[in-house]
């Protein structure tokens, strides 16, 4: 299946996914809007960008009581809005963070196929490629860059 890979050794941290992103899906340039989220350290200066790992297993779904987090026919899993009653357990299901709610769950829907994000990333940080399920979370790429760069 093809999947938004993240190469966080190339992230410069712009934000312009978290902005092509939300203008995409809402007209607006929110990161409140954009289905992913560059979460920065500060401290060690390390930017690393969150989003869907379209896993085929997927805790969230399993655990919405509004069965408002689907899977599409490709594969792809896919919040619904409307069905969406914005508990918030899909989020705390999520060992990989990506998803926020904004009222409602908003997560990544790979843009239909021609994800904005990829394309638009200045660094080529995202890409959109055939690839098993990712198993890092956030916090064990920030942990995993200090080591490559001798920051702990």
């Amino acid at each position: 299946m093809k999947r938004i890979v993240i190469q966080a050794e190339k992230c410069a941290g712009c934000r312009q996914c978290e902005m092509v992103c939300s203008y995409h899906h809402t007209g607006e340039f929110s990161p409140t809007y954009a289905r992913v989220t560059v979460y920065k350290d500060d401290r060690d200066g390390l930017d690393y960008p969150v989003i869907c790992h379209q896993c085929s297993q997927c805790p969230p779904m399993e655990v919405c009581p509004a069965d408002a987090i689907t899977k599409t026919k490709e594969g792809w899993t896919k919040a619904d809005s409307s069905a969406c009653i914005g508990c918030g357990a899909c989020v705390e299901a999520c060992k990989y963070e990506a998803i926020k709610l904004s009222e409602k769950a908003v997560i990544c829907d790979l843009c239909g196929g021609d994800p904005e994000c990829v394309s638009r990333c200045p660094t080529g940080a995202l890409s959109y490629i055939e690839s098993p399920e990712s198993i890092e979370t956030p916090e064990s790429a920030f942990n995993r860059l200090r080591e490559k760069w001798s920051l702990e």
